[in-house]
């Protein structure tokens, strides 16, 4: 629920088309911020959605692709163990799915800054115990990567099929989460906007 309601929080504070560049982002604050531990909470959480005889294979598959996020982080110019961080590369990883199209980095991180800044200012969010939030960061990290590299995959090598599923999935993870239709979401250079 802090989720929801800070991703809404950030849309409506988003940064109109015309304005001033974006400052540079400044170093998470401890709100967003979390300790990370050896739990596997959010990994074994996401597994559990599959069927049995396919869970190895896909927890194998999203370890790859979270031990992968770090690089993609520092590219992104992005602070790891951050949750505005993971719900960023989320939202991102969902827009290039739903849009079936590759996205500026450098929209990446304003749009960290404003979801840093909507998620310290919820109290839900701020109660939120330290386990929970790497739990939150690692299944947003683990599901972005895995659309993004999908949806690059499919610039590579295109399936009609998987491209639907793709889009249907980025539609329902934008529109779960910021609450309006996703073909009014945009991410830019600015930041989260809204039309």
């Amino acid at each position: 629920q802090a989720l929801k309601s800070a991703t809404r929080s950030a849309a409506t504070k988003s940064v109109p088309a015309r304005s001033a560049p974006v400052p540079p982002a400044r170093p998470a604050p401890d709100a967003t911020r979390f300790t990370p531990t050896a739990s596997t909470a959010g990994l074994d959480t996401l597994v559990a959605v599959y069927p049995a005889a396919a869970r190895a294979q896909a927890r194998q598959g999203f370890q790859q692709l979270h031990a992968a996020y770090p690089q993609v982080a520092r590219q992104l110019d992005l602070p790891l163990d951050d949750v505005a961080s993971g719900l960023a590369s989320f939202l991102a990883g969902s827009y290039m799915a739903y849009h079936n199209s590759s996205l500026d980095d450098a929209a990446v991180k304003p749009l960290a800054a404003q979801l840093r800044q909507a998620l310290s200012a919820e109290s839900s969010f701020a109660r939120m115990s330290n386990a929970d939030k790497q739990g939150m960061y690692d299944q947003l990290v683990m599901l972005g990567m895995m659309l993004a590299v999908t949806q690059s995959q499919q610039q590579q090598q295109p399936d009609a099929r998987t491209v639907a599923e793709l889009r249907e999935i980025g539609k329902r993870f934008l529109e779960g989460l910021l609450r309006v239709d996703a073909d009014r979401v945009r991410l830019t250079r600015a930041g989260l906007r809204i039309d």
